[in-house]
């Protein structure tokens, strides 16, 4: 029996889906034969404002590209190839973990907020071969997930799991 690996996407994950950058291929490549992603509300955020910076004030991509892209990461949702996840940031027990994740790692509190959503959230009752694999092109970001017991693909600096 095949085991099915849950993927949580970060913020830069999500925009490599949509955007030709270095590491692009790797990850659509990844993401075509793979099933089961999933990411956070503030990832999802943050991926449609990294397209907004791209478009407006680095002039990396067209408004064309740029609505085009964002319709394309919208689409993944509305078609189930990628769900959200997460825990209640609004709870201050919550919050205090984000928060302590981000003093540990010099992390900004979207980043915390992941490794926290993957140490308490749905995941964490995940093992073995199932355990989410989180998927990130940030190294920082990958040693803190790393250091905190997460299973990591740095997809800038690794093969494919």
């Amino acid at each position: 029996m095949e085991t099915i690996r849950t993927h949580l996407l970060d913020a830069s994950a999500l925009v490599k889906l949509v955007v030709d950058e270095v590491g692009s291929e790797k990850i659509r490549k990844y993401f075509a034969d793979k099933s089961v992603f999933w990411t956070t509300s503030l990832c999802f955020v943050e991926a449609l404002g990294v397209l907004k910076v791209k478009h407006l004030y680095r002039k990396e991509i067209t408004a064309e590209k740029y609505l085009s892209s964002s319709e394309e990461l919208i689409a993944h949702f509305r078609n189930g190839s990628i769900s959200i996840e997460e825990i209640d940031i609004t709870q201050i027990s919550t919050f205090n973990e984000v928060e302590k994740m981000s003093k540990s790692y010099s992390l900004d509190l979207a980043d915390a907020f992941q490794i926290i959503t993957m140490k308490t959230g749905f995941p964490s009752g995940l093992h073995g071969d199932s355990k989410t694999i989180f998927i990130t092109c940030d190294s920082d970001l990958a040693k803190a997930a790393v250091n905190e017991g997460l299973r990591v693909w740095d997809c800038m600096s690794e093969d494919a799991p």
